[in-house]
């Protein structure tokens, strides 16, 4: 049982919240604040295994209460539920380097039972991924021995290192990267990383609702020699660029007709692995100007998003690199892609810019 803790200055938010979390099996919310200074002095009486903190309020605001939460309790996760601003988004981000596990945006529309059915949807996959990590955690503290399933026996070890002796060609002409949850952190580890003159163009979905991509544009730009943006539609694809796909909508590759030359496609199709932006949706249009030459990244993240693209990618000329399992905050999306025998290899985060940067200049092979 996850014991959660709602902080949030308003009350309909913290009834619809605490409505939300009801539903959730296993998760009891024992208490409530409307604001930081309220919530630290209940947090030592309630005992909370996790937060779900709103992120602007009176008082204390949510990053300085997060701040002081890990300073006091680091084993306490901490969810960051955020406005759909410029703001908040900012601060949000701020929030993610600071500890936070993870963050929802609040809807913005007006019907309770659509907001509630975002918000359900929205704040169930992280409730269980963190409830499963805990529980991990148990079991390894009281030296239990899970009871293995057949998705255990079969599952790939993710040891770094070459798993397949696929042929890697003799130049790269773009790098495609999928990232979900713990991405902005393992993003702002590789991307200014990366050198300014890297020579292909990097072509970045991360699984993010709108305004939050152009925060993480300009906060991984700010800190990087290669240049980060948040793309934008008909916008010429060029080497030494990082697009990031914008949130709420799919990124896809064009060809422009004039210049026969690949452009971006920002397009407002229906969500694609319970995904928008998706990751199989760009990877999946990458053959339309790329015949080959391709190299893909999946990066930290829930889900299987990104595998049927890189086995489509894979068909056409890919080298395919995952995240390690002990470098992820989620080992899902790059389970996916070693469980299909899709990854060429695997590589720890810390040393994920350097191998990119290296199989792309080809200072050694």
């Amino acid at each position: 049982m996850i014991k959660v803790m709602i902080v949030d200055d308003t009350i309909i938010y913290r009834k619809i919240l605490k409505d939300v979390l009801l539903t959730i099996e296993d998760t009891e919310v024992i208490a409530t604040a409307p604001n930081g200074k309220i919530a630290l002095k209940k947090i030592e009486t309630n005992k909370p295994d996790l937060i779900l903190l709103d992120v602007e309020m009176p008082v204390m605001d949510g990053l300085e209460t997060l701040i002081e939460i890990k300073k006091r309790y680091p084993e306490i996760g901490v969810i960051m539920v955020s406005g759909i601003n410029e703001r908040q988004a900012n601060i949000t981000l701020k929030a993610l380097e600071n500890g936070a596990v993870d963050f929802v945006a609040k809807p913005i529309g007006n019907k309770l039972a659509e907001n509630v059915a975002y918000l359900t949807d929205n704040l169930t996959p992280i409730i269980k991924m963190f409830q499963s990590k805990k529980d991990r955690k148990t079991r390894i503290t009281k030296r239990i021995i899970p009871h293995r399933t057949a998705k255990d026996v079969t599952s790939k070890p993710a040891t770094p290192g070459i798993l397949n002796k696929t042929r890697v060609p003799v130049k790269f002409d773009v790098l495609v990267v999928g990232v979900s949850t713990g991405g902005p952190n393992a993003l702002a580890e590789f991307i200014p990383r990366l050198p300014k003159k890297l020579g292909v163009p990097v072509l970045l979905v991360q699984h993010m609702p709108p305004m939050f991509t152009k925060s993480l544009a300009n906060h991984l730009n700010a800190k990087s020699a290669i240049e980060v943006v948040e793309a934008s539609d008909s916008e010429s694809i060029l080497p030494d660029k990082v697009y990031i796909a914008p949130g709420g909508k799919h990124m896809v590759l064009r060809v422009d007709q004039k210049t026969k030359k690949p452009i971006i496609g920002i397009i407002d199709t229906p969500p694609v692995n319970s995904c928008k932006p998706s990751v199989d949706v760009l990877f999946q249009s990458i053959s339309q100007y790329y015949k080959g030459n391709i190299l893909s990244l999946i990066m930290t993240g829930m889900g299987s998003d990104g595998k049927n693209g890189v086995k489509k990618l894979k068909r056409i000329g890919c080298y395919s690199v995952a995240q390690s399992e002990k470098s992820c905050v989620v080992y899902g999306m790059p389970r996916a892609v070693v469980d299909e025998n899709l990854a060429d290899e695997v590589v720890d985060l810390k040393n994920l810019a350097s191998r990119i940067s290296e199989l792309i200049t080809k200072v050694k092979h």
